[in-house]
């Protein structure tokens, strides 16, 4: 592209889809953890395949934002993207769809986060009950090399009794 008003056109048409994929994996973030405070299993496993589709589609406008740039003789990383966006006629609007972006992203990335931690809440609470079945309390627990509790063992499990 020559002409630089067309190629920040462009530019903001591949941030908005962008935007679009990304909002697409936030909800489905927000989903995601609904779905592992109802412990719905069925549900949460047609939901992971449908965010593994997503994400491609997100990794495949994060590769057309990248061509874009280095095409135009930038960097791909964020400088590069706001060295970029300077140089554009309609900078206030190419630079505002830009922090949309960004602020979406780091929803994502808190949304991921905190889905993460309600994963390990769960596996905590079935690790507990799995051991009060073994008959291991909490007090005949050791630590691990990675800081991960395992029982002692001098345990008693249920099935001995």
């Amino acid at each position: 592209m020559n002409n630089p008003s067309e190629a920040c056109s462009a530019f903001i048409e591949i941030l908005h889809n962008e935007i679009e994929q990304s909002q697409r994996l936030l909800d489905l973030l927000r989903t995601e953890y609904t779905l592992l405070q109802k412990g719905s299993p069925q549900a949460l496993q047609e939901l992971i395949t449908e965010k593994r589709e997503q994400l491609k589609r997100v990794e495949a406008a994060v590769a057309s934002h990248n061509r874009f740039l280095e095409q135009q003789g930038y960097g791909t990383d964020r400088q590069g993207t706001e060295t970029y966006i300077q140089q554009c006629s309609n900078l206030e609007s190419t630079s505002e769809t830009w922090h949309r972006l960004i602020t979406l992203l780091e929803a994502c990335h808190k949304q991921n986060e905190t889905n993460g931690g309600a994963v390990q809440l769960n596996q905590r609470h079935v690790s507990q009950t799995l051991d009060i079945l073994k008959g291991i309390s909490q007090r005949d627990k050791t630590y691990g090399p990675s800081g991960e509790s395992k029982p002692n063992s001098t345990s008693k499990s249920l099935g001995k009794a």
